[in-house]
């Protein structure tokens, strides 16, 4: 039984998917809700699946296209009897309607197809809830896309903000996606890390010299998953994008031509001090076998999967290019 077998069996708990406050999520007639994406996740007891919810379980933070981040809940805040305004179709009293950005009247109701410019606004009582599950985060950055995060489901419904999931096939999918989660004690109560400011919101991210270098990376995670192809599994925060041919020549980003590189794999990549041969092997230049973490790089297999795009015509350039300088 492998490792990620054991943790599935040994945990306890379901999965879920939330869906992030936006444009993407609906409120139901609502003014929304504020998260913090990779520390928690609000919502109230109008929300479906509200009452499922538990500390230990696993979650996925997604928008509407792909999967954001994934770690266990730590803690739920819970604040009974708040008042929160709901606002209803004017005609059939449903709550399901959308502002109109280009239109007049403003607002149209879906399942009666009335426009209006003001909504019926009520007051109900409600229950809050936070979730937490800052302290196991690790960022998804759409390794993960709308599709297999469907597959993951166990409900059809495209309405709901908070969707459950297989939580074992979950589990696998993150893994083989290249994503380590740490272990889930550090999800207890007593190990959170308590924030003395909440802001209303932040984001990673990343610093891109080059136009179009962030989507470039952002399709070689699609394609990889956050595994560095010379070392494996690794941070989001350390994975870079790297061109078998020089940007500089080509002016282009091609995943056929990409890898993933942990960042001091790739400052060695791009100073001819580290190649991959036409077998798809790691060559490490010999000034750099003294060094013990380098030098086991040598000679071992591209972490990269069979069905691989990338193009062997520019690896074998690269590789003769690279090793007539050693």
């Amino acid at each position: 039984m492998s490792g990620i077998d054991k943790a599935a069996k040994a945990a306890h708990g379901r999965a879920w998917s939330f869906l992030i406050a936006g444009e993407e999520r609906q409120f139901q007639g609502n003014a929304g809700y504020e998260d913090v994406v990779e520390e928690s996740y609000s919502y109230d007891s109008t929300v479906g699946n509200y009452r499922r919810v538990a500390v230990g379980d696993l979650v996925v933070v997604r928008d509407s296209r792909e999967a954001l981040g994934v770690g266990y809940i730590e803690t739920l805040d819970v604040v009974p009897h708040q008042q929160k305004l709901r606002s209803r179709c004017p005609k059939c009293g449903s709550t399901g309607f959308k502002e109109r950005v280009t239109e007049l009247p403003r607002y149209r109701c879906s399942p009666c197809g009335t426009t209006f410019d003001s909504p019926k606004v009520e007051t109900i009582l409600v229950t809050t809830y936070r979730a937490h599950y800052g302290r196991t985060w690790q960022p998804l950055e759409g390794c993960l896309n709308r599709t297999q995060l469907a597959d993951l489901s166990l409900s059809r419904s495209d309405q709901q903000s908070i969707k459950a999931l297989d939580r074992e096939g979950t589990l696998h999918a993150v893994t083989d996606r290249g994503v380590r989660l740490p272990p889930q004690e550090r999800a207890s109560p007593a190990a959170r890390r308590q924030l003395l400011d909440l802001p209303g919101g932040r984001r990673r991210t990343t610093a891109a010299a080059r136009r179009g270098q962030d989507a470039f990376r952002r399709a070689l995670v699609a394609q990889y998953g956050l595994i560095c192809a010379v070392t494996g599994s690794a941070p989001a925060e350390v994975l870079e994008a790297a061109h078998l041919r020089p940007f500089a020549t080509t002016e282009r980003h091609r995943v056929e031509e990409g890898l993933l590189l942990r960042a001091d794999v790739h400052r060695l990549f791009d100073s001819s001090l580290l190649t991959i041969s036409p077998e798809l092997v790691v060559r490490v230049a010999p000034t750099l076998l003294g060094y013990g973490t380098y030098s086991a790089l040598d000679a071992s297999p591209l972490c990269v999967p069979r069905d691989h795009a990338l193009d062997l015509n520019v690896i074998k350039e690269h590789y003769a290019m690279t090793t007539a300088t050693w």
